[in-house]
């Protein structure tokens, strides 16, 4: 695929940031959960759109700006899991 033929993966993954900028704190904060699971599978599937965008002629910023978003909530994820497995590991016996 040719570069310039890229620029859809950058606009696609672009979108799927901008609605969970948008749209994440609000179904968060109203405890909509069909969308919550909606919007961070979304971002799963945003991930790979985001690293072979990376290689088109786009704009640097949109690209960095949905790569980074996209990986965010992935990241959150990652972080909690390995907070609880040091907080199983490192705390005392009672």
């Amino acid at each position: 695929m040719k570069r310039k033929n890229l620029k859809m993966f950058t606009q696609i993954s672009f979108y799927i940031a901008l609605a969970v900028v948008f749209l994440l704190p609000i179904s968060i904060l109203f405890t909509l959960n069909g969308l919550t699971v909606f919007l961070l599978l979304a971002t799963v599937f945003g991930i790979p759109l985001s690293v072979v965008s990376m290689f088109s002629r786009e704009n640097l910023a949109i690209r960095i700006f949905s790569l980074i978003v996209n990986f965010a909530p992935s990241m959150l994820f990652g972080y909690a899991i390995l907070m609880e497995v040091m907080d199983d590991l490192l705390r005392s016996p009672p």
